[in-house]
């Protein structure tokens, strides 16, 4: 466990939601451009006064692995997931990650080949490097 005074871990960003999901729903006709405008014009408003997070922590995977997971889970809401989908989300993930590398440090973490409850040992790398990233010194 990864302890540091006024720390704390999210699983999603704010940032995300307006760069992966709503940008996507943009470019796939599913929001108006005035709707998209909007969204945009009130992200921007909130997020000037958040203190951007110290580290993002980017779980990569691939659309197979993807697939693979969603299937194994078996949850009713997922069956439909199109994998077209999975296909734009991740595009627009590396895109995302590529801009928001030039203002927050990113740490990308390929999962394909990772289960974080059977290989401790990647997960103590993985925690390792957030530790060194972050400067936050093993008590």
């Amino acid at each position: 466990m990864i302890e540091s005074p006024g720390s704390s871990v999210q699983d999603r960003t704010i940032y995300e939601d307006v760069e992966i999901f709503a940008r996507n729903l943009y470019e796939m006709g599913n929001m108006s451009k005035i709707d998209w405008e909007n969204y945009c014009s009130l992200f921007d408003e909130m997020t000037a006064y958040l203190k951007r997070p110290n580290l993002i922590v980017y779980l990569k995977a691939s659309i197979d692995t993807l697939l693979t997971r969603i299937k194994k889970r078996a949850r009713d809401y997922e069956k439909e997931i199109d994998p077209e989908y999975l296909y734009r989300l991740n595009i627009s993930y590396d895109r995302w990650i590529k801009r928001e590398s030039e203002k927050t440090p990113i740490l990308i973490v390929d999962t394909d080949n990772f289960n974080i409850f059977k290989d401790k040992e990647k997960l103590d790398e993985v925690l390792s490097d957030i530790k060194r990233i972050c400067k936050i010194s093993d008590r």
